[in-house]
């Protein structure tokens, strides 16, 4: 089983979208930290597992958090110094250790399942293959409108919508505990450049240390406190959701 193999990215992805700093970014500031607050919206979310971690930005952001959190990735890639010790790459998540697989309550799938022709089908697997399982928390690119060269660089077979995201989570068999756009904001501007330029960039830029940092940390947090206070359902360009397993 496990991740279809041609969802693990190359390294020409991953260094347009993992570049070394690129956590300074405000993009990656706000998301870790509303991945952060869906974790413990849940309550007793348990030993997290992140499935397509990466290099480990959203491992080592969740473990200087307290939380007790693994990462497993498909791709040959190094992990972060940092999580070396909790990161496998190169590794299917599904072929881990069964006793290891008991322990994990909440999978984390972090810009995954765009990548999955068939993403319920993907996370019945994951069901089956982890016994303790009871949540998922999900986050996927937002809006089919701001699909472009981006989503096909990185191969994406669609950005959601809270309906679609809805109906995937159902068919792996689990139920939407909520769900909320965020990056509100860049939701116009990408649709207003989009259509003038029709193409995004396809690499993070990364804030050097020191001032332009303060000013990613301050800008990533305002981006944080939008998404508390806009109605979820307001448009933005990516999606987060809480989900629980049904029967489980």
């Amino acid at each position: 089983m496990g991740e279809p193999s041609r969802t693990a990215f190359n390294i020409d992805q991953f260094d347009a979208i993992y570049p070394t700093g690129v956590e300074r970014h405000y993009w990656n500031q706000c998301r870790n930290a509303v991945i952060l607050a869906s974790i413990r919206s849940i309550g007793d979310h348990g030993a997290v597992l992140e499935v397509g971690c990466g290099k480990g930005l959203v491992v080592s952001y969740l473990r200087a958090q307290g939380l007790e959190v693994t990462g497993v990735e498909l791709a040959q890639v190094k992990p972060l110094p940092e999580v070396e010790a909790h990161v496998r790459t190169g590794t299917d998540a599904m072929k881990l250790d069964v006793s290891e697989r008991a322990l994990v309550k909440t999978v984390l799938l972090l810009d995954v399942i765009e990548h999955l022709e068939d993403a319920g089908a993907f996370m019945q697997q994951l069901r089956a293959g982890f016994p303790a399982l009871r949540y998922f928390v999900i986050t996927v690119p937002a809006r089919q409108e701001l699909f472009s060269n981006y989503d096909t660089f990185n191969g994406h077979f669609r950005r959601y919508d809270l309906k679609l995201l809805n109906e995937h989570v159902v068919d792996g068999n689990a139920t939407v505990l909520r769900a909320s756009y965020f990056f509100h904001a860049l939701y116009p501007a990408a649709w207003i450049q989009l259509r003038l330029s029709g193409k995004r960039s396809l690499a993070f830029s990364v804030p050097p240390p020191g001032p332009v940092s303060w000013v990613h940390a301050v800008i990533g947090r305002l981006f944080f406190l939008e998404q508390r206070a806009i109605p979820r359902s307001c448009r933005g360009t990516s999606l987060i959701a809480a989900a629980k397993l049904n029967g489980r």
